[in-house]
């Protein structure tokens, strides 16, 4: 008995199962819209990374420094701000009941396992070799990574991370 092997180059299938066995267009106006879900999906996927990482915020100090901006009919009065240096060794918080019991900390974890596995996820989307849903996943990441990346420092950008980094 052979068993259909998954072809292992980039193609144009409509009847492919996507994840599941029950997600598989059967027409073009059904994987048209399969493409569009995978798009969205993604899209969302840089939203929670964002909003896991916005909930564990922790607010900046800032210094207001000197007045800037002079013209010449005279002084606008902004103050300018830059953020506070580090004073010191930057404190961690020990492992203890009350670290891990509050409530930002269960979100933010049920948040990290919604994350890992849409991540996942698209990533098995993305094994199929399916070009236009592989398409339909990077313009996902790209329109959401467009909207909410500005907002993210490079820091916490780099900690939202990735399933595969």
């Amino acid at each position: 008995m052979m068993m259909d092997m998954m072809e292992m180059y980039f193609h144009f299938r409509i009847q492919e199962p996507i994840l599941f066995r029950q997600w598989k267009p059967t027409d073009t106006p059904g994987y048209v819209f399969s493409c569009i879900s995978i798009f969205i999906i993604a899209f969302c996927l840089e939203l929670l990374k964002f909003g896991r990482q916005w909930m564990t915020r922790k607010p900046r100090p800032f210094l207001v420094t000197d007045v800037c901006c002079s013209t010449s009919e005279g002084i606008w009065d902004i103050p300018e701000t830059s953020e506070e240096p580090p004073r010191g060794k930057i404190s961690v918080v020990p492992f203890t009941m009350e670290s891990i019991s509050g409530w930002k900390h269960t979100v933010s974890s049920c948040l990290f396992f919604a994350q890992n596995f849409v991540e996942y996820s698209l990533m098995l989307i993305a094994m199929t070799y399916n070009y236009p849903f592989l398409l339909s996943l990077l313009g996902g990441h790209a329109l959401g990574y467009f909207l909410v990346g500005p907002l993210m420092t490079i820091k916490e950008n780099d900690a939202a991370g990735t399933c595969c980094s």
